[in-house]
């Protein structure tokens, strides 16, 4: 028996049974291991007792990929606490290692405090190769002729399987199905709900990224998530992400690992988590699950920066005067990042405005100084806008595009340019952009350059992950690195409606967190002939409304500052001054998306609820009625509301209680009113 305790977390091995057990205070897993098989015995809810499991002869046993089938395999465990992560909060690891020989399989376990979920990954050792039989997955049956249910559930499961769970045969169950979209320059639906009732028989597929179970008798729900990038990017793409047999188990499939290869070193499959929790709890316990990655991202919640790229002048208008004149109206605005984009360099990219021929890979092939700072639009280097900036209350970013080429071949030269500008200028905000991940090595080394500068600086250098376009993580690989650059939007080329921007941060924050998404406003006042005639036109809308409809998220002035007219000035410095006030309440609180989905012509808005308060933000679209009832979710007694902003005369009634709503009168189409419930007003 081999066990450890950490954080209110245990891991124990029991090498007689063949039994690991992870647990915390809200969940348990038990997993059994025989030979070169290993399957999840139970997910156990321990906060209500509800177990998810299986008879012994049903459980969805899994070949490892890299054993033939009976092989005889030597188990090693071990367990520790990981507290100095700079990244991850305190947690417990687990790691399980499966050998034969010179061929080895790591299994790595990761569970937080007081959070009811459980991941899981495996790691491939130098050398192996998939030696699984592709028959071994195979459920074949006669088809058309009606007989009682198949008792083959105990099959073993196909090699490309992350995970697979007993159901307990539930006939009572709803499946949601959760997919998200990225490379946001072609998409602009970023994420499907399905639900569908499961059937006892059967075998159905489903793709997705975040699958629950609702248990409609219990209210109790089992969460299955596939921490893999979107199907779009995802290496060895499978063909559905989810297989079940009846209501018996789920399998979720695709590991991302090529098993015709041979790797010189330990490559990851993509990593799975199962989670716990009654049905109306797993939204925020996920947002949990979310947060634990990222809790020592400096800030801690959520950063207002500036880009000038949204204004499409591109590297045309870098130069060190330039910065400085963003810098002062950014003070002005409250501004806390002002990030550089592409030009700053010495280099030229495929980007350039002011030069053709430009690369997007390849930097240091095209040019060894490639990421020097320019002499010519900064003669004094980085360093001294970095402290001009810092005594403006502001810190300075970059973009940077890591080395694509050869499988990322450049990534410790990478390491060393951005720490350099880290330990050098002062810069801790860097957008990585140009990445290409087109294979495990591609990956391995991505991770590798953010891993190692996230310990080496001990948290404080940030990334913002572009899922704009190309092959690259998406919302749920890599998750402790930072935020996610979702967009690229601009008036040039009229694909700019800010009710369209609203509609995918108000779908997302569903799902996923808020906190860790960045998102954009713009200039309103460019470019009207291009919406000549549209209802949705960006300049009927005021710039503090723009700005509300991504105050949850990280909000991004994608725009040139100094082209601001006053009037838009002095609303967003209004409105940027307030949540910067109460920053810290909206960057710990769960966000649900209220009223209805944004589409130019609704009432949509978001309950940001916190330990000590709710914050409520209500939005008229362009709509011919000025009143409208929101659903709340169970809005407590006793709170007295605060308007803080409201953009035009507003007039709220709020019923709190179970069934709460909120009956928000708008004076004004294309206006919004943001509340704060506390028992106090600071």
């Amino acid at each position: 028996m081999f066990e450890e305790y950490a954080y209110g977390c245990r891991a124990c091995y029991d090498d007689r049974a063949g039994r690991l057990t992870i647990e915390n205070q809200k969940i348990r897993k038990t997993m059994l291991i025989k030979g070169s098989r290993i399957c999840t015995e139970s997910v156990t809810d321990k906060i209500t007792g509800t177990v998810w499991d299986a008879p012994a002869d049903r459980l969805p046993w899994q070949q490892v990929p890299v054993f033939t089938p009976g092989e005889e395999v030597q188990v090693t465990f071990s367990a520790e606490a990981c507290g100095e992560h700079p990244c991850l909060g305190e947690h417990l690891r687990a790691c399980l290692w499966l050998s034969a020989g010179r061929t080895q399989v790591r299994y790595e376990f990761t569970l937080f405090p007081d959070i009811p979920f459980i991941a899981q990954q495996y790691f491939t050792a130098p050398g192996a190769v998939s030696r699984t039989s592709a028959d071994s997955a195979g459920q074949n049956t006669v088809s058309g002729i009606e007989q009682a249910a198949p008792s083959s559930a105990a099959a073993v499961t196909p090699p490309d399987t992350l995970d697979a769970v007993p159901l307990g045969g539930r006939h009572h169950m709803d499946l949601q199905v959760c997919r998200l979209f990225d490379k946001t320059d072609a998409n602009d639906c970023l994420l499907t709900h399905n639900t569908i009732p499961l059937y006892e028989r059967g075998t159905p597929s489903f793709c997705g990224n975040v699958f629950r179970f609702d248990d409609r008798v219990s209210g109790c729900s089992l969460m299955l998530v596939k921490h893999a990038p979107t199907a779009s990017s995802e290496l060895c793409r499978p063909e559905a992400d989810l297989t079940l047999r009846g209501t018996t188990a789920a399998v979720l499939h695709g590991c991302g690992i090529d098993f015709s290869q041979t790797y010189s070193e330990e490559i990851p499959a993509y990593a799975s988590a199962v989670g716990v929790g009654p049905t109306d709890a797993m939204q925020d316990a996920f947002a949990d699950w979310n947060r634990a990655h990222r809790a020592h991202a400096l800030p801690r919640g959520t950063v207002i920066m500036s880009n000038t790229w949204g204004d499409r002048s591109q590297d045309a208008a870098v130069c060190e005067d330039f910065i400085l004149r963003e810098l002062a109206v950014a003070h002005t605005l409250g501004i806390e990042v002002l990030q550089i984009d592409d030009g700053w360099q010495s280099g030229t990219t495929a980007n350039s405005k002011l030069k053709k021929g430009g690369v997007w890979e390849g930097y240091y092939a095209d040019d060894p100084g490639f990421w020097t700072v320019h002499p010519g639009k900064f003669p004094h280097g980085l360093a001294p806008l970095s402290r001009r900036a810092a005594s403006l209350g502001i810190a300075l970013g970059l973009w940077f595009s890591p080395d694509s080429s050869s499988d990322f071949m450049n990534y410790e030269r990478d390491i060393e340019t951005l720490w350099q500008l880290y330990t050098d200028c002062g810069i801790r905000y860097f957008k990585l952009d140009g990445v290409k991940i087109r294979n495990k090595i591609c990956e391995k080394r991505f991770i590798a350059l953010m891993e190692t500068l996230a310990q080496r600086s001990s948290g404080q250098i940030c990334f913002n992950l572009d899922v704009t376009a190309e092959d690259r993580f998406g919302y749920l690989y890599g998750m402790r690195f930072g935020t996610l650059f979702v967009e690229n939007r601009y008036t040039d080329f009229g694909n700019y409606y800010p009710h369209r921007t609203f509609r995918n941060l108000w779908t997302l924050s569903s799902l996923i967190p808020p906190q860790r998404l960045q998102m954009e406003f713009l200039n309103l006042r460019r470019n009207p002939q291009n919406y000549t005639g549209s209802p949705f036109a960006p300049a009927l809308y005021g710039a503090d409304y723009v700005f509300a409809t991504v105050l949850p998220a990280n909000p991004l002035a994608w725009m040139e500052l100094t082209g601001l007219g006053e009037e838009d000035r002095n609303a967003l410095q209004k409105i940027i001054g307030i949540r910067r006030k109460y920053a810290a309440e909206l960057a710990d609180a769960y966000v649900s998306p209220i009223g209805e989905i944004p589409d130019g012509t609704h009432f949509p808005g978001y309950m940001l609820r916190g330990a000590a308060c709710v914050h409520l933000l209500f939005f008229r679209e362009g709509t011919r009625d000025d009143t409208h009832r929101f659903p709340l979710y169970n809005l407590p007694d006793g709170m007295t509301p605060k308007v803080l902003y409201e953009s035009a005369p507003a007039h709220v009634v709020l019923h709190p209680g179970e069934a709460a709503e909120a009956e928000v009168t708008l004076s004004e189409p294309r206006s919004f009113v943001w509340l704060r419930l506390g028992r106090s007003h600071v």
